[in-house]
């Protein structure tokens, strides 16, 4: 059932031109880094995503942790998924995907968002949940940060 969800999900996306997304690790153990290392690959063969990664060393799971870089030259990501530190230390259990709201999002990142999240929950073993921009206070703002640095569109 996952693996159709996905097919259709990715054959969705690739209807409808890629999606730039940034994946970012705040994990600090090798075991999560390896889990974060096979969500982006994951990414990269589910469909014609964009994937950009980046290690983050944050010392908090509420830190910024793009807090101070400027973002590249390149257009801004379609979504920016955030692999919390506190997975490692059970503070947390969630990966945020943050976008610029949902609604007004062409269908292809809808579908990337979809995606994601099927990803995942299989590479985590249900271990952690993904958060979308609606689903906690903060991520709205955090996007909304993301959209007027440049690092979001």
């Amino acid at each position: 059932m996952v693996i159709l969800l996905m097919a259709a999900g990715a054959a969705a996306v690739a209807a409808q031109g890629g999606v730039r997304v940034l994946v970012i690790d705040e994990a600090k153990t090798f075991a999560s880094t390896m889990r974060v290392a096979a969500l982006v690959g994951g990414l990269k063969a589910a469909g014609p995503f964009e994937v950009s990664y980046r290690v983050a060393d944050v010392d908090s799971i509420w830190d910024d942790p793009l807090a101070g870089i400027p973002p590249s030259d390149d257009a801004p990501y379609d979504l920016i998924v955030i692999v919390s530190r506190g997975i490692d230390d059970g503070t947390s259990d969630w990966v945020w995907i943050l976008s610029d709201g949902l609604s007004s999002l062409p269908p292809p990142v809808r579908s990337g968002i979809e995606m994601i999240g099927i990803l995942v929950d299989r590479v985590f073993g249900g271990e952690v949940r993904t958060l979308k921009v609606y689903d906690d206070f903060i991520l709205p703002f955090l996007s909304a940060l993301y959209v007027n640095e440049g690092w979001l569109r």
